[in-house]
C-alpha cells in the first residue's frame, strides 16, 4: 500500500532566537541529529533552518507513517533524521511564485535525506526559501510519481486556510484523474481520503498548511486513473 507525508513551515513565524533555546530544540531533535548538524555546512543551513527541516521531515515522515498505521504517536525525537544532503552551491533565496505544482522534483533544488521511525526508513525531499520550508517523503527514493504543490494565501484563519489547501489540491487532482467529481474528506482515524462520486479511492493525500502557505502531496496508483466518460 502507498502512501504520502507532507509539511511546511512558514519561517516568518518562527522565532529565531526561541529556536536556537536548548529547551526548545531539544524537543524536536536528538543527541545524535545534533552531532549531524556539527557536519553540515552551516553558512548554507544555518541552525535554526536545521531545526524546522527537521520538525518538517518528521512530521512528514509521521503523516506518511500513520496512514499506514493509525494510532503512531508523533513525538518528533523519535523520528530520526540519519542524513541530509545540501544541495552542490546552494543558496538561500526568495519564493519565485506565488503558486506552484509538481510531480517529482527534477527540476526543483532540494535537500535530499533520510528519516527513521522504529524499523520503517523513509527518503525525503525538502525546499527551503527564505519563506518557509517544504518538506515531503516516500518509501524510496523515487519521487516521480509524488505530485504536490504550494501556494500562497493572504487569509491565515484556520477555516481558510483548511479550504484554500482542499481547494488547491482537488484542482490538481481532478485534472490528473480525469473527473470533477471528487472530494476531499477524512476517514475515522482523520486521515484525508478521496472519494469519487461516493466512492473511496485509493489516493493517499497529505494536506499541511502554516500561516501565509498551505501544501499538498499525493500518489496515484495506476488503477486509481479514469474518465468521465
Amino acid at each position: 500500500m502507498i502512501s504520502t507525508g507532507n509539511d511546511i513551515v512558514s519561517l516568518t513565524a518562527t522565532n529565531v532566537i526561541r529556536t536556537k533555546s536548548p529547551e526548545f530544540y531539544s524537543k524536536i531533535i536528538s543527541l545524535a541529529e545534533r552531532a549531524l548538524f556539527d557536519t553540515l555546512d552551516q553558512s548554507a543551513l544555518p541552525f535554526d533552518r536545521f531545526v524546522w527541516l527537521l520538525w518538517s521531515v518528521k512530521e512528514s515522515a509521521y503523516k506518511y507513517l500513520n496512514r499506514l498505521n493509525p494510532g503512531i504517536v508523533f513525538t518528533p525525537v523519535k523520528f530520526e533524521v540519519q542524513s541530509i544532503e545540501i544541495p552542490p552551491g546552494y543558496s538561500c533565496s526568495g519564493i519565485f511564485a506565488d503558486e506552484f505544482t509538481r510531480c517529482g522534483f527534477k527540476d526543483m533544488v532540494s535537500f535530499n535525506g533520510l528519516v527513521v521511525f522504529e524499523d520503517k526508513k523513509l527518503f525525503s525531499k525538502t525546499m527551503i526559501f527564505n519563506e518557509f520550508i517544504a518538506s515531503f517523503v516516500n518509501a524510496n527514493n523515487d519521487f516521480e510519481t509524488v505530485f504536490w504543490g504550494v501556494k500562497r494565501i493572504e487569509d491565515t484563519a484556520y477555516k481558510c486556510q483548511s479550504a484554500m489547501i482542499r481547494d488547491f489540491t482537488l484542482n490538481t487532482l481532478c485534472k490528473v484523474l480525469g473527473s470533477g467529481d471528487l472530494i476531499i474528506g477524512k476517514n475515522d482515524d482523520e486521515i484525508p481520503v478521496v472519494s469519487n462520486k461516493g466512492k473511496r479511492l485509493d489516493v493517499p493525500v497529505s494536506l499541511s498548511h502554516h500561516e501565509h502557505w498551505v501544501a499538498f502531496s499525493f500518489q496515484i496508483p495506476a488503477s486509481s486513473f479514469f474518465s468521465d466518460g
